[in-house]
């Protein structure tokens, strides 16, 4: 009861109503209500194990979770992405089954006891630290400026990072795991404005990171929406940069702080097949939008038009995990969980079948080929030609309509309040976010935290 009590607040989130678990008898068996997963057996303790340390819940409820899915005769790899806080809020079938079993596993927690399972209690300790979120961005930019960063650069990249890090998103402080891959391209420069109207502007990143040419695209394309004298929308693009942006939620929700609403879109190099049996030549190209509401955070929403992200599988090949089925394709063009395979022979898939192929076409001609960035059959590949594409839009609503925030919050709780359990997009983000600084601290994976250090303190040299 202690511990039930404890987790209320993250059980309450997933709980499906009366009618909804009415709908579903416990005795159907799993693989009947999720379909088309692999059986690649896994043990109860590896469940276990695998709900403490990725998604938090406590010990005690991350095996009475493991043991309901075993009682429902339901072992398979596939209940690893059952549950994974961004798999719930991307496939509601496998919502539905995991809310049963959240539920399942509550019963059984009154009910049976589960003994102490003392393996599962010591690897999250000691593979995780608690730091400060100021110290996080000191010493992150400390690192930035060791490996050759000036002041500003290091400080902004450290912000964005930091950021991502703090609302539990995958793109944030895993960048300095490998400080050298953070360090300034050869010959990079500062991002120029290269050609500019009253209500559009192209920005040459000069080989920067993602991170400072859509910063300042971003910003851009605020001012110029704020301009009454430049029209209510405006569009800023962003081409040749080095790397990725990391979380474009960042950029969008960043436009809608200051009363706007911002589209973000961004392209990569090819890591995503079109189809199934089809080689890579779509980036995993995110698409985000901001939304300003009349009190607390933007309602935000950012999503890759892969089936996964690609720091979603470079955390799996870090860890030895393998990925869920149906997100990515191995060599043979076939699907495959391995992800040093998928990234070295294999590609990523997108999301939802044609749809999701259709809409990384779209972010592949709005954020690459009208950017500038690398284009598809006009160079031998995006990877080799380096130059990373962002096109950002900013709308200022109050030329459009009055009162625009207002309308956004009533939208957001009435779909809020249409269904039980049901959230906003970047809700969760939001929560996790505001949780964190309200504590001051922000978990980090203890070896790139002391990545982070080992490069604030010596550079490249040893880090």
């Amino acid at each position: 009861e202690r511990v039930m009590n404890s987790l209320a607040g993250s059980v309450r989130a997933l709980r499906p109503s009366r009618r909804a678990l009415s709908a579903v008898p416990f005795s159907i068996p799993a693989t009947q209500i999720v379909k088309d997963m692999p059986v690649t057996q896994v043990s109860e303790a590896d469940i276990a194990r695998w709900c403490h340390q990725s998604v938090g819940l406590q010990h005690e409820l991350s095996r009475a979770y493991a043991k309901a899915l075993a009682a429902e005769g339901y072992d398979s790899a596939a209940a690893l992405a059952l549950a994974m806080p961004h798999e719930l809020s991307k496939m509601r079938i496998r919502t539905g089954h995991a809310r049963l079993m959240i539920s399942r596993a509550e019963h059984l927690q009154r009910t049976e006891p589960v003994p102490p399972d003392t393996r599962s209690a010591a690897p999250a300790a000691e593979d995780v630290v608690e730091v400060a979120i100021e110290e996080a961005r000191t010493q992150t930019a400390a690192a930035l400026r060791a490996i050759g960063w000036d002041e500003q650069d290091a400080a902004l990249q450290a912000e964005i990072m930091v950021a991502a890090e703090t609302c539990g998103n995958n793109q944030g402080l895993v960048k300095m795991y490998q400080p050298a891959l953070m360090a300034p391209a050869p010959n990079a420069a500062k991002p120029t404005v290269e050609r500019r109207t009253s209500s559009s502007a192209v920005i040459n990143a000069q080989q920067s990171p993602g991170m400072l040419a859509a910063v300042m695209a971003a910003d851009l394309a605020a001012e110029m929406a704020l301009d009454r004298r430049a029209g209510p929308i405006s569009v800023v693009s962003a081409y040749n940069t080095s790397t990725s942006s990391g979380q474009l939620a960042y950029y969008a929700g960043r436009i809608a702080k200051r009363g706007l609403i911002g589209l973000c879109l961004a392209n990569s190099p090819e890591f995503v097949a079109a189809g199934r049996g089809g080689k890579p030549v779509f980036g995993t190209n995110p698409i985000a939008f901001g939304f300003p509401t009349s009190a607390g955070p933007p309602l935000t929403f950012d999503m890759a038009t892969s089936a996964v992200a690609l720091f979603g599988v470079l955390t799996a090949k870090a860890k030895g995990e393998s990925l869920p089925h149906g997100v990515a394709y191995g060599e043979d063009g076939e699907y495959c969980t391995n992800a040093s395979e998928v990234l070295e022979r294999g590609a990523i898939a997108t999301f939802g079948g044609h749809k999701g192929a259709g809409l990384a076409l779209s972010v592949e001609l709005l954020a690459g080929a009208l950017s500038g960035a690398a284009v598809l059959g006009q160079c031998e590949s995006k990877k080799v030609a380096k130059s990373w594409g962002h096109t950002i839009i900013a709308i200022n609503p109050g030329a459009l309509v009055e009162d625009y925030a207002l309308k956004v919050d009533s939208t957001a709780m009435a779909v809020r309040e249409s269904g039980a359990g049901l959230r906003l997009p970047g809700e969760n983000s939001a929560k996790i976010a505001t949780r964190r600084e309200e504590a001051g601290c922000v978990p980090i994976p203890r070896k790139i935290w002391e990545s982070i250090l080992q490069a604030a303190g010596q550079g490249l040299a040893e880090a």
